[in-house]
């Protein structure tokens, strides 16, 4: 019971600080979406506890480092709170309108509890364990402060000390409450971002297109990825592949938004889940980056580059802390991939034959994808028909990322590249996975102006 009590209490903290710098930001809308607020209270509030507990970490540890992020986390919902009854903002929470939506509804409603359902069945998987949970572990039992010792001995190098805390201080925070690293229940963060994931997709395709239905339809098909549930990569193990594909589809989504409609709340939300990427795992510079260069794109037109180059600071903020930190403590060198230089590309330019063939083959494997990837070509390829900036910007979004990845094995110091791309890039691609549905559902009706 003490163990439930504690889970809750870390849920709702995080619950309170996400909503609070939610409703910071969406204050001045007069009108609020419930489920859209409720949806950016857990991305926001998971991004905004794990930096607490790393920031506070370097100046306590124990139980005044729990008692400084709950103070944090009370401010952020108190300040959130006071300015929306201020302005008068309401909340308002979309209901379906006919048969087809509460069916659609009520079956994305159904597929969230199956996820976490099926969750509870399985233990956390390799990745999950022993490159995530690890570090959560670590801290835990060192007063929720990760040694210094851990970065820099060569024996923990398996475990990616490298890798960001985005997740890892996520799960350190509900452990820190219920007073035991408790794996089982910290499991149930991920189907969290499945959730969060199916009804953003749903919201942005709907905001898009102004169409109810494609939006709950694609929401409803992400579940039928296979990836996604039946994988060593997927939702159920506590991978974080999935968390950084939502946090993908919500910048990228709000870009999107931003660029038909110019409000504050967009650009805002669009640079908090900008800057989370790179948090969340390595590879989210990569997505981070094509996010800047996309934002750019869509700013010059319409002359708000100045928006976009604010919105880009707190993620370079935290890319250059990070770094700065891992430097600081001695951080055990990565050795997955060597340094890319021009000397390398050139002798290792043979490569690209396997890594196009292995690239190939898991795109077209259907117990990964099903017909996933077939659809979102028909997508990319119909919004590049359409000759529109947004469109363009959107297929890219989804194309750029699945040629990048497989590119990056290029510089794999494995001894069969081949074998690493087999074992890593089916969850490089799981990135772009909302982010394609996105482009399905945009392709399913003409979009004629934005609706909220």
């Amino acid at each position: 019971m003490m163990t439930l009590l504690g889970l809750s209490a870390g849920y709702l903290t995080i619950f309170i600080a996400g909503f609070g710098v939610t409703l910071l930001v969406f204050a001045r809308a007069g009108r609020l979406n419930l489920v859209e607020c409720s949806c950016l209270s857990w991305l926001l509030g998971s991004g905004a506890v794990s930096l607490l507990i790393w920031l506070c970490g370097t100046f306590c540890s124990g139980l005044l480092l729990q008692m400084a992020v709950t103070i944090a986390c009370l401010a952020l919902g108190i300040s959130g709170w006071r300015i929306k009854q201020k302005l008068g903002s309401k909340f308002a929470l979309p209901l379906p309108t006919n048969v087809i939506e509460w069916l659609l509804t009520s079956l994305l409603l159904v597929e969230i509890i199956l996820f976490f359902y099926v969750s509870f069945k399985h233990t956390l998987g390799w990745d999950g364990l022993l490159n995530w949970e690890i570090k959560a572990r670590y801290a835990f039992l060192s007063g929720g402060v990760i040694p210094g010792s851990y970065y820099s001995d060569p024996g923990r190098a398996f475990s990616h000390p490298e890798y960001p805390l985005g997740i890892p201080f996520t799960e350190l925070w509900l452990y820190l409450w219920m007073g035991e690293p408790h794996q089982f229940w910290v499991k149930t963060i991920f189907p969290l971002f499945y959730a969060a994931g199916a009804l953003l997709l749903a919201l942005f395709v709907t905001r898009l297109s102004t169409k109810r239905w494609p939006g709950l339809i694609v929401a409803t098909l992400l579940a039928f990825v296979p990836f996604l549930s039946a994988s060593p990569g997927g939702i159920i193990v506590g991978y974080v592949d999935f968390p950084m594909s939502v946090f993908y589809l919500a910048a990228l989504g709000y870009l999107l938004c931003w660029y038909r409609e110019d409000t504050v709340s967009n650009i805002s939300i669009f640079a908090g889940c900008l800057a989370l990427l790179p948090w969340i795992k390595s590879e989210g510079l990569i997505l981070w980056v094509l996010l800047v260069f996309f934002g750019l794109c869509l700013s010059l037109p319409k002359h708000r580059t100045r928006q976009v180059t604010l919105a880009l600071l707190p993620g370079l903020f935290i890319v250059v802390g990070w770094r700065l930190y891992l430097r600081l403590i001695h951080t055990f060198p990565p050795a997955d991939f060597a340094h890319p230089s021009f000397s390398l590309l050139h002798h290792n330019l043979g490569r690209l034959a396997d890594i196009g063939r292995v690239f190939s083959e898991d795109v077209s494997t259907l117990v990964y994808w099903s017909i996933f990837w077939l659809l979102a070509a028909v997508a990319i390829g119909y919004a590049l028909s359409a000759r529109k900036l947004e469109k363009v910007i959107l297929a890219m979004a989804v194309l750029l990322p699945i040629v990048l990845y497989p590119l990056a094995y290029v510089f794999s110091t494995w001894p069969s590249y081949t074998a690493h791309m087999t074992s890593s890039l089916p969850r490089l691609l799981l990135h772009v996975v909302p982010a394609g549905w996105l482009a399905i559902g945009l392709a399913l009706t003409q979009p004629k102006g934005q609706v909220r």
